[in-house]
């Protein structure tokens, strides 16, 4: 069984996990990250919804987190825009409007606007995005607010056999590394979106495309595009994975994909380090502090014992009692019911990482 020493292992590849990793690798320590794959923010747009912002309003340190997760966001290239104060009303792929506190750049700006002509344009063939009933749902919904904006459908066909079916993730792969397929797109784009002050795609451009390569793309437009995610995987969510994971390698992150934890080491009320299912042979990351981060799997890592936790994120049995002092849980409670959101998971996230890099001090071998 091999082993390998860090002040901070990471359980789970969320936002929860992200933002816990950086802020502990931001405090110059030696941090691993450990996965079975990425976590829910590939099914999802990576948001934070205006409504889950009440959840976490009460913390003080909200708004320092928030903070530190839109700067890691854009030093990772997919920056976020808004804050936590205001909101947009930012359609979704059913056709009507989310309000969103904080998104990614090119979510951001496809609010309702008055005496603004969008053209919602789709793909032929692309599987589970129907243009037609976006531009109907969003009308009615944008008449329903009282806006005077308008939404069409056109439709382009690529040049390109994308196989069968097309899907929105090998668009966005063919986006990324084909620049003659980019200028097909921006011509095809350009001519449907001709007339309109808009536009409205498929998220498809890209899952390693930067900000700067997207806003590039957008002057070749010469018009504004948004994205509306299809369905999962999302490709906005999966840009955010990716150049996150990214971002987290150049710091110093360790990262461990593919691989499940099968146990916690815990001795003496002392969490130390996880043992990882690697191919071949077992694995132990041993760690000083340990967070977990890993939804509903973390209540199997905890086992039928857990029973909550404490004010210093710190899993509790049934009599109150702290399972492990440098064990830190962040993002969904595990046995929780319902969905946290992810400003709790920004919040828990950078909470569990500053609390385990004070902490490993106190367990260092």
């Amino acid at each position: 069984m091999e082993s390998d020493r860090y002040d901070v292992v990471v359980v789970g590849e969320g936002i929860a996990g992200f933002t816990a990793a950086a802020a502990a690798a931001h405090r110059k320590l030696r941090v691993a990250l450990v996965a079975t794959g990425p976590g829910s923010i590939v099914n999802g747009l990576g948001w934070l919804k205006a409504q889950d912002i009440p959840r976490a309003s009460s913390a003080p340190d909200l708004g320092e987190a928030i903070a530190f997760f839109c700067e890691m966001a854009r030093r990772a290239g997919c920056p976020y825009a808004g804050d936590i104060s205001t909101a947009k009303y930012l359609p979704s792929l059913m056709g009507d409007f989310q309000s969103v506190a904080l998104a990614p750049h090119l979510l951001w700006n496809a609010e309702p606007r008055d005496g603004v002509a969008t053209v919602i344009i789709g793909v032929r063939g692309l599987s589970g995005f129907d243009e037609n009933f976006m531009a109907e749902r969003l009308s009615e919904q944008t008449r329903a607010m009282n806006s005077s904006g308008t939404y069409a459908a056109r439709q382009i066909s690529l040049a390109r056999d994308m196989g069968a079916p097309v899907t929105a993730l090998r668009i966005a792969q063919l986006f990324d590394r084909d620049a003659d397929f980019r200028k097909e797109l921006v011509c095809a784009l350009r001519i449907a979106a001709s007339g309109f002050q808009r536009i409205f795609v498929p998220g498809m451009l890209g899952v390693d495309s930067s900000a700067e390569q997207i806003t590039e793309f957008s002057q070749e437009l010469g018009c504004p595009v948004c994205e509306i995610s299809t369905l999962p995987p999302s490709i906005p969510g999966l840009r955010v994975f990716h150049r996150m994971e990214s971002y987290l390698r150049q710091i110093g992150v360790e990262l461990y994909r593919g691989f499940p934890v099968e146990k916690l080491e815990i001795d003496d009320g002392v969490c130390t380090g996880a043992r990882v299912a690697a191919p071949g042979h077992a694995m132990n990351l041993r760690g000083d502090s340990v967070v977990l981060a890993a939804g509903s799997h973390s209540a199997s890592l905890l086992g039928e014992a857990y029973a909550g936790r404490d004010h210093e994120m710190r899993p509790l049995n049934s009599t109150g009692t702290v399972m492990a002092r440098n064990l830190f849980i962040a993002g969904t409670l595990p046995n929780s019911a319902g969905d946290n959101g992810n400003a709790v998971r920004i919040l828990t996230g950078c909470r569990a990482g500053n609390l385990a890099a004070s902490t490993r001090k106190n367990h260092a071998a």
